[in-house]
Protein backbone atom coordinates (compact mmCIF):
# COMPACT_ATOMS: atom_id res chain seq x y z
CA UNK A 1 0.00 0.00 0.00
CA UNK A 2 1.44 3.34 -1.06
CA UNK A 3 1.55 6.15 1.52
CA UNK A 4 2.12 9.84 1.01
CA UNK A 5 4.97 11.32 3.04
CA UNK A 6 3.95 14.03 5.48
CA UNK A 7 5.31 17.36 4.21
CA UNK A 8 7.97 19.01 6.33
CA UNK A 9 8.67 22.70 6.89
CA UNK A 10 11.89 23.87 8.53
CA UNK A 11 11.82 27.27 10.19
CA UNK A 12 15.34 28.53 10.85
CA UNK A 13 15.20 30.84 13.84
CA UNK A 14 12.92 30.66 16.85
CA UNK A 15 12.57 34.32 17.79
CA UNK A 16 9.32 36.21 17.35
CA UNK A 17 9.26 35.93 13.55
CA UNK A 18 9.93 32.19 13.64
CA UNK A 19 7.19 31.30 16.07
CA UNK A 20 4.76 33.65 14.31
CA UNK A 21 5.12 31.56 11.13
CA UNK A 22 4.95 28.27 13.04
CA UNK A 23 1.79 29.24 14.91
CA UNK A 24 0.14 30.42 11.74
CA UNK A 25 0.87 27.07 10.05
CA UNK A 26 -0.32 25.08 13.05
CA UNK A 27 -3.57 27.02 13.14
CA UNK A 28 -4.36 27.03 9.45
CA UNK A 29 -2.71 24.08 7.67
CA UNK A 30 -5.54 21.81 6.47
CA UNK A 31 -3.18 18.92 5.71
CA UNK A 32 -0.87 16.77 7.81
CA UNK A 33 2.33 18.68 8.44
CA UNK A 34 5.55 18.43 10.42
CA UNK A 35 7.45 21.57 11.48
CA UNK A 36 11.05 21.70 12.62
CA UNK A 37 11.71 24.90 14.55
CA UNK A 38 15.51 25.16 14.44
CA UNK A 39 16.56 27.37 17.35
CA UNK A 40 19.43 26.78 19.79
CA UNK A 41 17.82 28.74 22.64
CA UNK A 42 15.79 26.81 25.18
CA UNK A 43 12.84 29.19 24.97
CA UNK A 44 11.36 29.98 21.55
CA UNK A 45 9.92 33.43 20.94
CA UNK A 46 12.05 35.66 23.13
CA UNK A 47 14.98 36.51 20.87
CA UNK A 48 16.93 39.66 21.68
CA UNK A 49 13.87 41.82 22.22
CA UNK A 50 11.89 40.02 24.89
CA UNK A 51 14.50 38.20 26.95
CA UNK A 52 15.28 41.10 29.28
CA UNK A 53 14.50 40.36 32.94
CA UNK A 54 13.96 44.02 33.87
CA UNK A 55 10.43 45.32 34.24
CA UNK A 56 11.78 48.79 33.41
CA UNK A 57 12.49 47.83 29.78
CA UNK A 58 9.21 48.63 28.06
CA UNK A 59 7.58 47.84 24.74
CA UNK A 60 7.90 50.74 22.30
CA UNK A 61 4.65 49.96 20.43
CA UNK A 62 1.09 50.19 21.75
CA UNK A 63 -0.53 46.99 23.04
CA UNK A 64 -3.47 47.04 20.65
CA UNK A 65 -1.11 46.74 17.65
CA UNK A 66 1.01 43.75 18.70
CA UNK A 67 -1.26 40.71 18.75
CA UNK A 68 0.34 37.50 17.49
CA UNK A 69 -2.68 36.90 15.28
CA UNK A 70 -4.06 39.35 12.74
CA UNK A 71 -7.49 37.72 12.86
CA UNK A 72 -7.58 38.25 16.64
CA UNK A 73 -6.44 41.85 17.16
CA UNK A 74 -7.42 41.71 20.85
CA UNK A 75 -5.50 38.49 21.54
CA UNK A 76 -2.69 40.27 23.39
CA UNK A 77 -4.76 42.97 25.08
CA UNK A 78 -7.17 40.32 26.37
CA UNK A 79 -4.22 38.37 27.79
CA UNK A 80 -2.76 41.57 29.24
CA UNK A 81 -6.07 42.48 30.89
CA UNK A 82 -6.02 39.15 32.70
CA UNK A 83 -2.50 39.90 33.95
CA UNK A 84 -3.66 43.28 35.22
CA UNK A 85 -6.57 41.68 37.06
CA UNK A 86 -4.14 39.17 38.59
CA UNK A 87 -1.93 41.99 39.85
CA UNK A 88 1.05 41.16 37.62
CA UNK A 89 1.23 44.69 36.23
CA UNK A 90 -0.82 47.87 35.90
CA UNK A 91 -0.73 50.54 33.18
CA UNK A 92 0.02 54.11 34.20
CA UNK A 93 -2.95 56.05 35.62
CA UNK A 94 -5.30 57.21 32.91
CA UNK A 95 -3.84 54.93 30.22
CA UNK A 96 -6.13 52.26 28.77
CA UNK A 97 -4.74 48.75 28.43
CA UNK A 98 -5.12 49.00 24.65
CA UNK A 99 -2.90 52.10 24.58
CA UNK A 100 -0.36 50.92 27.15
CA UNK A 101 3.31 50.12 26.62
CA UNK A 102 3.95 47.23 29.04
CA UNK A 103 7.26 45.62 30.05
CA UNK A 104 9.00 43.64 27.34
CA UNK A 105 9.40 40.69 29.71
CA UNK A 106 5.61 40.63 30.08
CA UNK A 107 5.22 40.46 26.32
CA UNK A 108 7.79 37.67 26.37
CA UNK A 109 5.61 35.82 28.89
CA UNK A 110 2.66 36.26 26.53
CA UNK A 111 4.66 34.72 23.70
CA UNK A 112 5.81 31.80 25.85
CA UNK A 113 2.33 31.07 27.18
CA UNK A 114 0.73 31.30 23.75
CA UNK A 115 3.41 29.04 22.29
CA UNK A 116 2.96 26.47 25.07
CA UNK A 117 -0.83 26.47 24.74
CA UNK A 118 -0.91 26.28 20.94
CA UNK A 119 1.71 23.53 20.70
CA UNK A 120 0.06 21.47 23.44
CA UNK A 121 -3.16 21.03 21.48
CA UNK A 122 -2.02 20.09 18.01
CA UNK A 123 -4.66 18.73 15.70
CA UNK A 124 -4.27 15.16 14.42
CA UNK A 125 -1.67 15.01 11.66
CA UNK A 126 0.28 18.02 12.92
CA UNK A 127 3.61 17.66 14.68
CA UNK A 128 6.35 20.04 15.76
CA UNK A 129 9.88 19.59 17.04
CA UNK A 130 12.04 22.25 18.62
CA UNK A 131 15.45 21.37 17.22
CA UNK A 132 17.94 22.88 19.66
CA UNK A 133 20.81 23.46 17.27
CA UNK A 134 22.28 26.20 15.13
CA UNK A 135 21.73 26.04 11.38
CA UNK A 136 25.03 26.43 9.53
CA UNK A 137 24.17 25.45 5.96
CA UNK A 138 21.37 25.12 3.43
CA UNK A 139 21.31 23.36 0.09
CA UNK A 140 18.66 22.47 -2.43
CA UNK A 141 17.81 18.80 -2.97
CA UNK A 142 15.75 16.98 -5.57
CA UNK A 143 12.65 17.28 -3.40
CA UNK A 144 13.27 20.35 -1.28
CA UNK A 145 16.09 21.43 0.99
CA UNK A 146 18.60 20.09 3.48
CA UNK A 147 19.47 22.18 6.53
CA UNK A 148 22.88 21.43 8.03
CA UNK A 149 23.26 21.84 11.78
CA UNK A 150 26.32 22.79 13.80
CA UNK A 151 26.27 19.45 15.63
CA UNK A 152 26.67 17.54 12.36
CA UNK A 153 23.05 16.54 11.92
CA UNK A 154 20.93 17.37 8.90
CA UNK A 155 17.23 18.10 8.57
CA UNK A 156 15.38 17.52 5.31
CA UNK A 157 12.47 19.77 4.48
CA UNK A 158 10.08 20.37 1.62
CA UNK A 159 9.98 24.08 2.46
CA UNK A 160 12.24 26.38 4.45
CA UNK A 161 11.60 29.72 6.15
CA UNK A 162 14.55 31.89 7.20
CA UNK A 163 13.60 33.79 10.33
CA UNK A 164 17.18 34.39 11.35
CA UNK A 165 16.70 37.64 13.26
CA UNK A 166 19.38 40.22 13.88
CA UNK A 167 23.07 39.81 13.09
CA UNK A 168 25.76 41.23 15.33
CA UNK A 169 28.23 43.57 13.63
CA UNK A 170 31.72 42.19 13.18
CA UNK A 171 34.52 44.14 14.82
CA UNK A 172 36.01 44.98 11.41
CA UNK A 173 32.66 46.44 10.26
CA UNK A 174 32.45 49.04 13.01
CA UNK A 175 32.76 52.72 12.00
CA UNK A 176 35.73 53.18 14.34
CA UNK A 177 38.95 51.38 15.13
CA UNK A 178 38.68 48.85 17.93
CA UNK A 179 41.96 47.70 19.44
CA UNK A 180 42.37 43.98 20.11
CA UNK A 181 42.89 44.54 23.82
CA UNK A 182 39.79 46.72 24.00
CA UNK A 183 37.73 44.17 22.09
CA UNK A 184 38.70 41.46 24.58
CA UNK A 185 38.20 43.68 27.63
CA UNK A 186 35.13 43.06 29.81
CA UNK A 187 34.86 46.85 29.95
CA UNK A 188 33.90 46.91 26.26
CA UNK A 189 30.28 45.77 25.98
CA UNK A 190 29.52 44.61 22.46
CA UNK A 191 26.25 42.97 23.54
CA UNK A 192 24.51 44.55 26.49
CA UNK A 193 22.16 41.55 26.80
CA UNK A 194 24.99 39.06 27.32
CA UNK A 195 25.60 37.66 30.77
CA UNK A 196 28.06 39.78 32.73
CA UNK A 197 27.58 42.89 30.60
CA UNK A 198 26.76 44.96 33.69
CA UNK A 199 28.92 43.09 36.21
CA UNK A 200 30.09 45.44 38.98
CA UNK A 201 28.86 48.49 37.07
CA UNK A 202 28.04 50.13 40.40
CA UNK A 203 31.80 50.68 40.85
CA UNK A 204 32.15 52.57 37.57
CA UNK A 205 32.41 56.32 37.38
CA UNK A 206 31.75 56.90 33.67
CA UNK A 207 29.97 54.90 30.97
CA UNK A 208 30.32 55.95 27.34
CA UNK A 209 27.54 54.85 24.98
CA UNK A 210 28.39 54.62 21.29
CA UNK A 211 25.06 55.75 19.92
CA UNK A 212 22.16 57.54 21.60
CA UNK A 213 19.04 55.69 20.47
CA UNK A 214 16.71 53.24 22.14
CA UNK A 215 19.51 50.72 22.77
CA UNK A 216 21.49 53.36 24.65
CA UNK A 217 18.40 54.13 26.71
CA UNK A 218 18.08 50.43 27.52
CA UNK A 219 21.69 50.47 28.64
CA UNK A 220 21.19 53.51 30.85
CA UNK A 221 18.22 51.83 32.53
CA UNK A 222 20.19 48.59 33.04
CA UNK A 223 23.12 50.46 34.56
CA UNK A 224 20.98 52.55 36.89
CA UNK A 225 19.03 49.49 37.99
CA UNK A 226 22.34 47.76 38.79
CA UNK A 227 23.42 50.62 41.04
CA UNK A 228 25.48 52.85 38.74
CA UNK A 229 25.59 56.44 39.98
CA UNK A 230 28.30 57.94 37.79
CA UNK A 231 28.22 59.86 34.52
CA UNK A 232 26.48 58.64 31.37
CA UNK A 233 28.03 60.01 28.16
CA UNK A 234 26.50 59.28 24.75
CA UNK A 235 28.17 60.05 21.41
CA UNK A 236 26.16 59.86 18.20
CA UNK A 237 26.85 60.97 14.67
CA UNK A 238 23.81 63.25 14.33
CA UNK A 239 23.25 64.28 17.93
CA UNK A 240 19.62 63.17 17.69
CA UNK A 241 18.20 61.72 20.89
CA UNK A 242 15.24 59.55 21.83
CA UNK A 243 11.76 61.01 21.57
CA UNK A 244 8.92 60.22 23.95
CA UNK A 245 6.10 58.31 22.30
CA UNK A 246 2.91 60.34 22.31
CA UNK A 247 -0.25 59.20 20.60
CA UNK A 248 -2.15 62.19 19.18
CA UNK A 249 -4.72 61.78 16.43
CA UNK A 250 -3.00 61.07 13.07
CA UNK A 251 -2.70 63.97 10.65
CA UNK A 252 -4.97 63.63 7.59
CA UNK A 253 -3.41 61.69 4.74
CA UNK A 254 -1.89 64.07 2.22
CA UNK A 255 0.63 62.07 0.20
CA UNK A 256 0.20 61.54 -3.51
CA UNK A 257 2.47 58.75 -4.73
CA UNK A 258 2.47 58.20 -8.52
CA UNK A 259 3.07 54.73 -9.95
CA UNK A 260 6.61 55.75 -10.80
CA UNK A 261 7.32 56.71 -7.20
CA UNK A 262 8.68 59.91 -5.70
CA UNK A 263 12.17 61.25 -5.52
CA UNK A 264 13.30 62.27 -2.06
CA UNK A 265 13.05 65.91 -3.06
CA UNK A 266 9.48 65.43 -4.33
CA UNK A 267 8.55 63.66 -1.11
CA UNK A 268 9.90 66.49 1.03
CA UNK A 269 8.01 69.02 -1.08
CA UNK A 270 4.82 67.31 0.08
CA UNK A 271 5.89 66.84 3.70
CA UNK A 272 7.35 70.25 4.55
CA UNK A 273 4.13 72.28 3.98
CA UNK A 274 2.31 69.88 6.30
CA UNK A 275 4.92 70.37 9.02
CA UNK A 276 4.65 74.15 8.62
CA UNK A 277 0.87 73.95 8.87
CA UNK A 278 1.14 71.84 12.02
CA UNK A 279 3.55 74.31 13.58
CA UNK A 280 1.27 77.24 12.70
CA UNK A 281 -1.66 75.46 14.36
CA UNK A 282 0.47 74.48 17.37
CA UNK A 283 -0.14 70.81 16.61
CA UNK A 284 2.02 67.99 17.94
CA UNK A 285 4.52 67.07 15.21
CA UNK A 286 4.06 63.41 16.10
CA UNK A 287 0.65 63.51 14.40
CA UNK A 288 2.44 63.15 11.06
CA UNK A 289 4.33 59.98 12.02
CA UNK A 290 1.47 57.43 11.73
CA UNK A 291 0.28 59.16 8.57
CA UNK A 292 3.67 58.67 6.92
CA UNK A 293 4.08 55.19 8.39
CA UNK A 294 1.02 53.95 6.52
CA UNK A 295 2.67 54.99 3.24
CA UNK A 296 6.21 53.75 3.87
CA UNK A 297 5.62 50.40 2.20
CA UNK A 298 4.31 52.04 -0.99
CA UNK A 299 6.98 54.74 -0.96
CA UNK A 300 9.75 52.18 -0.62
CA UNK A 301 8.30 49.77 -3.18
CA UNK A 302 8.07 52.46 -5.85
CA UNK A 303 11.40 54.15 -5.13
CA UNK A 304 14.41 53.47 -7.31
CA UNK A 305 17.58 52.03 -5.82
CA UNK A 306 19.17 55.45 -6.20
CA UNK A 307 16.38 57.18 -4.27
CA UNK A 308 16.44 54.51 -1.58
CA UNK A 309 20.18 55.10 -1.19
CA UNK A 310 19.59 58.85 -0.99
CA UNK A 311 17.01 58.34 1.77
CA UNK A 312 19.37 56.09 3.74
CA UNK A 313 22.18 58.63 3.43
CA UNK A 314 20.22 61.80 4.18
CA UNK A 315 17.06 61.02 6.15
CA UNK A 316 17.33 57.59 7.73
CA UNK A 317 18.46 58.89 11.13
CA UNK A 318 15.68 61.48 11.26
CA UNK A 319 13.04 58.95 10.30
CA UNK A 320 14.30 56.39 12.81
CA UNK A 321 14.09 58.76 15.78
CA UNK A 322 10.64 59.96 14.65
CA UNK A 323 9.19 56.46 14.27
CA UNK A 324 11.01 54.49 16.96
CA UNK A 325 10.10 56.41 20.08
CA UNK A 326 10.24 55.49 23.74
CA UNK A 327 7.56 54.81 26.31
CA UNK A 328 7.34 57.90 28.56
CA UNK A 329 8.11 55.85 31.68
CA UNK A 330 11.32 54.51 30.12
CA UNK A 331 12.52 57.90 28.87
CA UNK A 332 11.88 59.31 32.34
CA UNK A 333 14.98 57.41 33.53
CA UNK A 334 17.16 59.46 31.19
CA UNK A 335 15.32 62.67 32.11
CA UNK A 336 15.98 62.12 35.82
CA UNK A 337 19.66 61.37 35.26
CA UNK A 338 19.98 64.44 33.05
CA UNK A 339 18.32 66.62 35.68
CA UNK A 340 20.90 65.36 38.16
CA UNK A 341 23.73 66.49 35.89
CA UNK A 342 24.82 62.93 35.16
CA UNK A 343 23.94 62.66 31.45
CA UNK A 344 25.63 64.22 28.43
CA UNK A 345 25.03 63.67 24.73
CA UNK A 346 27.39 64.95 22.07
CA UNK A 347 27.29 64.86 18.28
CA UNK A 348 30.48 63.69 16.68
CA UNK A 349 32.50 61.08 14.85
CA UNK A 350 33.90 58.08 16.67
CA UNK A 351 37.51 57.37 15.81
CA UNK A 352 38.83 54.61 18.06
CA UNK A 353 38.43 52.68 21.31
CA UNK A 354 41.66 51.53 22.99
CA UNK A 355 42.80 50.42 26.43
CA UNK A 356 44.57 52.58 28.97
CA UNK A 357 47.44 51.48 31.20
CA UNK A 358 45.08 51.01 34.15
CA UNK A 359 42.75 48.74 32.15
CA UNK A 360 40.07 51.33 31.53
CA UNK A 361 39.13 52.40 28.01
CA UNK A 362 39.88 55.49 25.95
CA UNK A 363 37.35 56.70 23.39
CA UNK A 364 38.83 59.00 20.75
CA UNK A 365 36.31 61.11 18.88
CA UNK A 366 35.86 64.39 17.04
CA UNK A 367 32.96 66.74 17.78
CA UNK A 368 30.79 67.70 14.83
CA UNK A 369 32.14 70.81 13.16
CA UNK A 370 35.56 70.46 14.75
CA UNK A 371 38.89 69.03 13.62
CA UNK A 372 40.16 68.57 17.16
CA UNK A 373 40.43 64.99 18.42
CA UNK A 374 39.16 64.48 21.93
CA UNK A 375 39.71 61.54 24.29
CA UNK A 376 37.20 60.31 26.83
CA UNK A 377 38.34 57.97 29.57
CA UNK A 378 35.67 55.43 30.44
CA UNK A 379 35.18 52.63 32.92
CA UNK A 380 32.81 50.94 30.47
CA UNK A 381 32.01 51.47 26.79
CA UNK A 382 28.69 50.16 25.50
CA UNK A 383 28.26 49.68 21.74
CA UNK A 384 24.73 50.79 20.84
CA UNK A 385 25.26 51.31 17.10
CA UNK A 386 22.75 48.69 16.05
CA UNK A 387 22.96 45.43 14.19
CA UNK A 388 24.21 44.32 10.79
CA UNK A 389 21.96 43.61 7.82
CA UNK A 390 24.44 42.96 5.02
CA UNK A 391 24.58 39.21 4.41
CA UNK A 392 27.53 39.59 2.04
CA UNK A 393 29.65 40.85 4.95
CA UNK A 394 28.49 38.31 7.49
CA UNK A 395 30.73 35.62 8.97
CA UNK A 396 27.66 33.58 9.88
CA UNK A 397 28.11 30.17 8.23
CA UNK A 398 24.46 29.90 7.19
CA UNK A 399 24.49 33.32 5.52
CA UNK A 400 27.71 32.51 3.69
CA UNK A 401 26.41 29.14 2.53
CA UNK A 402 23.08 30.49 1.30
CA UNK A 403 24.83 33.10 -0.83
CA UNK A 404 27.59 30.78 -2.03
CA UNK A 405 25.00 28.32 -3.34
CA UNK A 406 23.06 31.06 -5.15
CA UNK A 407 19.94 30.48 -3.06
CA UNK A 408 19.54 34.18 -2.28
CA UNK A 409 20.18 37.55 -3.88
CA UNK A 410 21.58 40.26 -1.59
CA UNK A 411 19.86 43.61 -1.34
CA UNK A 412 21.82 46.18 -3.39
CA UNK A 413 22.06 48.53 -0.39
CA UNK A 414 23.12 45.83 2.04
CA UNK A 415 19.79 45.46 3.86
CA UNK A 416 19.29 41.72 3.86
CA UNK A 417 17.97 39.66 0.96
CA UNK A 418 15.73 40.34 -2.00
CA UNK A 419 12.34 38.66 -2.08
CA UNK A 420 8.96 38.64 -3.76
CA UNK A 421 6.84 41.17 -1.90
CA UNK A 422 3.63 39.17 -2.26
CA UNK A 423 4.76 36.03 -0.42
CA UNK A 424 8.31 36.80 0.82
CA UNK A 425 9.76 34.07 -1.42
CA UNK A 426 13.49 34.70 -1.74
CA UNK A 427 14.99 35.53 -5.10
CA UNK A 428 17.83 33.28 -6.19
CA UNK A 429 21.12 34.57 -7.60
CA UNK A 430 19.45 34.96 -10.99
CA UNK A 431 16.63 37.08 -9.58
CA UNK A 432 13.98 34.34 -9.78
CA UNK A 433 11.50 33.83 -6.92
CA UNK A 434 11.83 30.47 -5.18
CA UNK A 435 8.50 29.20 -3.88
CA UNK A 436 9.45 27.00 -0.98
CA UNK A 437 12.28 29.21 0.33
CA UNK A 438 10.95 32.22 2.19
CA UNK A 439 12.11 34.76 4.76
CA UNK A 440 10.43 36.75 7.51
CA UNK A 441 11.54 39.72 9.54
CA UNK A 442 14.98 41.30 9.59
CA UNK A 443 16.35 39.61 6.43
CA UNK A 444 13.65 41.53 4.50
CA UNK A 445 14.68 45.02 5.59
CA UNK A 446 15.59 45.94 2.03
CA UNK A 447 12.26 44.65 0.67
CA UNK A 448 9.89 46.52 2.99
CA UNK A 449 12.28 48.94 4.77
CA UNK A 450 10.28 48.75 8.01
CA UNK A 451 10.75 45.08 8.87
CA UNK A 452 11.86 45.27 12.48
CA UNK A 453 8.84 45.00 14.73
CA UNK A 454 5.80 42.89 15.55
CA UNK A 455 3.62 45.10 13.36
CA UNK A 456 5.72 44.11 10.33
CA UNK A 457 6.56 40.52 11.25
CA UNK A 458 2.97 39.35 11.78
CA UNK A 459 1.71 40.33 8.29
CA UNK A 460 4.81 38.77 6.74
CA UNK A 461 4.21 35.55 8.69
CA UNK A 462 0.66 35.51 7.36
CA UNK A 463 1.88 35.91 3.77
CA UNK A 464 4.45 33.14 4.14
CA UNK A 465 2.10 30.69 5.85
CA UNK A 466 -0.60 31.27 3.24
CA UNK A 467 1.87 30.64 0.44
CA UNK A 468 3.31 27.50 2.04
CA UNK A 469 -0.13 26.03 2.68
CA UNK A 470 -1.09 26.65 -0.96
CA UNK A 471 2.13 25.04 -2.17
CA UNK A 472 1.77 21.99 0.07
CA UNK A 473 -1.89 21.55 -0.80
CA UNK A 474 -1.14 21.11 -4.50
CA UNK A 475 0.99 17.94 -4.18
CA UNK A 476 -1.52 16.54 -1.68
CA UNK A 477 -4.36 17.12 -4.14
CA UNK A 478 -2.38 15.48 -6.96
CA UNK A 479 -1.63 12.47 -4.76
CA UNK A 480 -5.31 12.12 -3.93
CA UNK A 481 -6.18 12.24 -7.64
CA UNK A 482 -3.55 9.61 -8.38
CA UNK A 483 -4.91 7.27 -5.70
CA UNK A 484 -8.47 7.79 -6.93
CA UNK A 485 -7.42 7.06 -10.51
CA UNK A 486 -5.61 3.91 -9.49
CA UNK A 487 -8.69 2.65 -7.60
CA UNK A 488 -11.16 3.36 -10.45
CA UNK A 489 -12.22 0.42 -12.69
CA UNK A 490 -10.66 0.38 -16.13
CA UNK A 491 -13.26 0.71 -18.89
CA UNK A 492 -13.38 -2.10 -21.44
CA UNK A 493 -12.00 -1.21 -24.81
Amino acid sequence: MNTVAIPRVAIVGGGFAGIAVALRLLRQAPMALHIDLIEPAATPGLGVAYGTPLAQHLINGVSKAISLFEEEPAHFTGWLARQVRAGAWAPPPGVAIEDSLPPRRLYGAYLQQTWAEETARLRPGLSLEHVRARAVGLRATAHGYAVSLADGRQRLADKVVLATGLMQRRADQLPFALGDAARRSPRYVADQWAGGAWHEVARDRRIVYLGAGLSALDGLISAEHAGFRGEHMAISRTGLGVNERRMPEPWPDFLHIPDGGLTLRQLLRQVHPQLRAMAAQRQDWQRIVPTLRLQVDTLWARASVQERARFVRKLRSWWDVALHRSAPEALAWQTRVKAGGRYRHAAGTLLAVDTLADGRLAVRWRARGSDAVQTLEADRVVNCLGFAFDWTQSHDPLARDVLARGLALPDPLGFGLQANRADCALLDAGGRPQPGLHAVGHPLRGVFWESNAVTEHVPQATKVARSLIAQLARPAAHAHEDRAGAAAPVAAG
